[in-house]
């Protein structure tokens, strides 16, 4: 995992988000500014439970089986996976998909 340095939220990548997002972002250049404006937010939030994310980003979903938050980023174009421990203020991404590859998956 990668740590980003930040003053809210830490941003933790898993090893195959880390290197899936660069390409996603190659891939889908469109993507890059709104996933930026994503992770800037984030840096800068303190979330004490989830109903916070949801002040943040209200079209937020929980997905309890998995325990993970479904962000929509770029106009629900995107899906940014990630599990938040609200506890450490660490927010772990996942996934980064486009909204067609997302509902193909379950999470």
């Amino acid at each position: 995992m990668t740590l980003v340095p930040n003053y809210g939220i830490i941003i933790w990548w898993s090893s195959l988000a880390s290197s899936g997002f660069n390409k996603f972002g190659r891939r889908y250049a469109a993507a890059r500014k709104p996933l930026q404006r994503f992770l800037d937010i984030v840096r800068k939030a303190l979330w004490p439970h989830f109903p916070a994310v949801k002040g943040t980003f209200p079209t937020t979903d929980y997905a309890p089986e998995t325990e993970t938050l479904i962000f929509n980023i770029g106009g629900n174009k995107y899906r940014l996976i990630a599990h938040v421990d609200f506890a450490e203020q660490i927010l772990v991404i996942q996934s980064v998909m486009t909204h067609e590859e997302y509902t193909r998956e379950t999470f």
